[in-house]
């Protein structure tokens, strides 16, 4: 006997983004169990991006180079960061976290301890098409 299984949306899915009134696109980007969610965002060139970053660690940087943000993220209340997409390509965004719980969590990179915990380096990826 084979039995096929197959897993399928039941219903509408969420859009990846809201169109904000002022024209932007924002995206709500959380930090958490050692990675971002989502952790791979597209948008057009031209485009106006708006994160929302809400953080579930005791300490965390986000660091986004080729837009020039690098902004400390609160883990009580989201944080907002905002770019124009300008460029074509991948570009690759970043999270240094601490906890004292994410050390129980694998990631890329370790960057030494805070307050007994461990400092990770999480990553994602936005794609300009």
């Amino acid at each position: 006997m084979i039995v096929v299984m197959s897993a399928c949306a039941t219903g509408p899915q969420p859009p990846a983004y809201r169109l904000a009134p002022d024209g932007a696109k924002e995206f709500m980007l959380r930090m958490d169990q050692g990675n971002f969610w989502p952790s791979s965002i597209s948008v057009n060139q031209g485009d106006r991006v708006r994160f929302v970053i809400h953080s579930y660690y005791q300490f965390a940087q986000f660091s986004f180079p080729q837009f020039g943000l690098n902004r400390q993220i609160p883990h009580d209340a989201p944080e907002t960061v905002e770019f124009v997409a300008t460029e074509r390509g991948w570009f690759d965004f970043y999270g240094y976290v601490s906890s004292p719980y994410a050390a129980r969590v694998t990631l890329a990179r370790s960057f030494g301890g805070r307050d007994g915990g461990s400092d990770l380096t999480i990553q994602g990826r936005l794609y300009v098409h």
